[in-house]
């Protein structure tokens, strides 16, 4: 195939102030945990986002990173609000085929997950988060049992994180302790955590390494024009997902 090398030439002259302005004049970013609540990748971490903030959006779940009633890939989307500096809750649908009679029909599972920081992050001292996925079920007898109904992604948490500004970088340190709330998840131990890394050359830019209960990932996530958020990672160093959402600030 042939290439017009002053055509090339041209378009790189065009787009490069583009991906500039991409990368060195936007504001740094929260990481986005696959839940759609604020997070690392797949783990639990301490940072809140600002009051007021209002995220909208969804992620490519491979079939690895769900529990066993998912033996495929799907997808959920989700609401996120900050009401309060403290306080941040979460309502995720994620999609799954339902086999019944013979017939097939589409259908969404709701989780609610709720946040709460008791402790903010000081000179010395981190930031300290509580919170709980996939809260409610569908038994109408006990909304909160940990067997019946639909609680797929139940768990209970605790999680500390500690940032640090080194040469105009910034370095986090995140860990959590999880405690099952459903039998239909599972953790291999209960301690997650992780690193992240936003360069001084590209704040906007999170890179993170994280242990998520069962796997190590990789992965990183950008944010566009304060709007515009874009994350991706690679689970066990094997397996692909990805996600993104709006933010909407409405203070």
């Amino acid at each position: 195939m042939y290439f017009d090398t002053y055509k090339i030439k041209r378009l790189s002259a065009k787009f490069l102030p583009v991906v500039f302005c991409l990368f060195f004049f936007i504001n740094p970013v929260n990481s986005q945990s696959t839940l759609g609540v604020t997070g690392l990748l797949n783990s639990p971490s301490a940072t809140m986002s600002p009051e007021g903030t209002v995220k909208m959006g969804g992620n490519f779940l491979n079939t690895n990173m769900t529990p066993d009633t998912w033996d495929y890939n799907t997808f959920n989307y989700y609401l996120n609000i900050t009401f309060l500096p403290f306080f941040e809750a979460a309502l995720t649908n994620t999609a799954f085929d339902l086999f019944q009679e013979g017939r097939k029909f589409n259908n969404v599972d709701r989780a609610v997950s709720l946040r709460f920081r008791i402790l903010k992050e000081k000179s010395f001292l981190p930031s300290i988060v509580v919170g709980s996925n996939d809260i409610l079920t569908s038994n109408k007898e006990n909304y909160f049992s940990p067997d019946n109904g639909n609680k797929y992604f139940g768990m209970h948490y605790i999680a500390a994180s500690k940032h640090f500004d080194i040469n105009n970088s910034k370095f986090g340190i995140h860990a959590a302790y999880n405690i099952l709330s459903s039998t239909k998840f599972s953790l291999k131990y209960p301690i997650s955590g992780g690193i992240t890394f936003n360069p001084g050359f590209a704040r906007n830019l999170t890179l993170i390494a994280e242990y998520d209960t069962k796997d190590f990932n990789l992965g990183g996530n950008i944010l566009l024009f304060n709007t515009l958020f874009f994350q991706f990672f690679v689970q066990d160093m094997k397996y692909i997902s990805f996600g993104g959402h709006f933010i909407i600030p409405l203070l």
